[in-house]
């Protein structure tokens, strides 16, 4: 398989499409259940979004590594820092734009730093050990941090938490991006299982380029009946990136994209896929375009008369949020068009 997986692009457009609609909503207060985030335990569709994006990292990887042989390069490092270094940046622009700023309170985990851990241990692993392993390196990822959840306060929302102890430690409290009571949603405890998460998205990545479809299919289904039946001693829980969700995710996420390689990439049943791969294969310009946006928007105070033209409801909420998609479509078509595809 040497031509580029297309089925790989368009999964990575719906997820960032989702995530635009999600982070844009005309109005936080009326929202449909179904584009915010579970509370605590539980799972939506909004919950797929992040965890998708690890798993297609993972995927991703084993096609770009395996150019290299798996063989380490400065280019991972400079995609380590990049990534971070991002994530920082948007953290500082975020304080500023909010009227927040304080080096005392500087977040110094995100998404974006989540990125980059996930992929610097993960290109160590495949790089350094025999590609065998990982299934066993990620079942063991998983068994330890399920053991740490069960034994120390890992569901509970407050300072008696193994995750809040441990974060606050290495990183200071103060440092944190605290849900509810002491929970940092992108700490550093809670990557041990989506480390393990983006190693699942590399094992499915040789599955797909080996072709093994039977093999892709019953993993998926395996992964995700093997998560609903865990939640019921490890509840689904994004905020702490429970093992059941880690299971439920990669499941979903392995069945879709097995689906959509055979609709698109084998048989060629869905043609008009441009408008996803769009936003799939310029994923991180996207995602930098859509935050400049959101600042853009909290900086002019635009959004609220809109809204009040608009009459505030669940709907209207809706089509502001799918307004916000459209328009990072439009700011991303001429890079796509002139096959301009930005990576780190």
């Amino acid at each position: 398989m040497n031509k580029r997986v297309e089925a790989i692009d368009v999964l990575r457009g719906i997820t960032m499409a989702l995530m635009i609609l999600v982070n844009n909503p005309g109005s936080w207060s009326t929202k449909y259940p179904m584009l915010s985030h579970a509370e605590w335990n539980g799972f939506t569709p909004t919950d797929f979004v992040f965890p998708n994006f690890l798993f297609i990292m993972g995927v991703s990887m084993f096609f770009s590594l395996r150019k290299s042989n798996f063989s380490l390069s400065w280019k991972m490092g400079k995609r380590f820092l990049l990534l971070f270094g991002f994530g920082l940046t948007c953290n500082a622009i975020g304080m500023l734009v909010g009227g927040r700023w304080s080096l005392e309170h500087f977040r110094i985990l995100g998404v974006l730093q989540r990125f980059a851990l996930c992929f610097g241990a993960t290109a160590l692993l495949v790089c350094l050990l025999d590609h065998k392993w990982l299934g066993w390196i990620a079942a063991g990822l998983l068994l330890l941090y399920s053991i740490l959840l069960l034994a120390f306060n890992g569901y509970v929302q407050g300072p008696e938490s193994i995750i809040y102890k441990f974060d606050s430690a290495i990183l200071g409290e103060n440092h944190l991006y605290r849900y509810g009571n002491g929970i940092d949603p992108e700490g550093l405890l809670s990557t041990i299982s989506a480390i393990a998460h983006t190693i699942i998205g590399f094992i499915v990545g040789k599955i797909l380029f080996q072709k093994d479809f039977r093999k892709m299919d019953s993993l998926g289904t395996g992964m995700l009946v093997g998560g609903l039946l865990l939640m019921w001693l490890l509840p689904l829980n994004k905020k702490i990136w429970s093992p059941s969700f880690v299971l439920v995710a990669c499941g979903l996420g392995t069945l879709l994209l097995g689906l959509f390689h055979y609709l698109i990439d084998e048989k060629s049943y869905l043609k008009h896929i441009g408008f996803w791969k769009v936003f799939g294969s310029n994923a991180i310009y996207c995602y930098l375009i859509a935050h400049v946006y959101a600042w853009c928007v909290s900086l002019s105070g635009i959004r609220g008369p809109i809204m009040d033209a608009l009459g505030e409801n669940n709907f209207t909420s809706l089509l502001y949020a799918i307004f916000s998609v459209l328009l990072v479509w439009l700011a991303t078509v001429p890079l796509y068009k002139k096959k301009i595809f930005l990576k780190l």
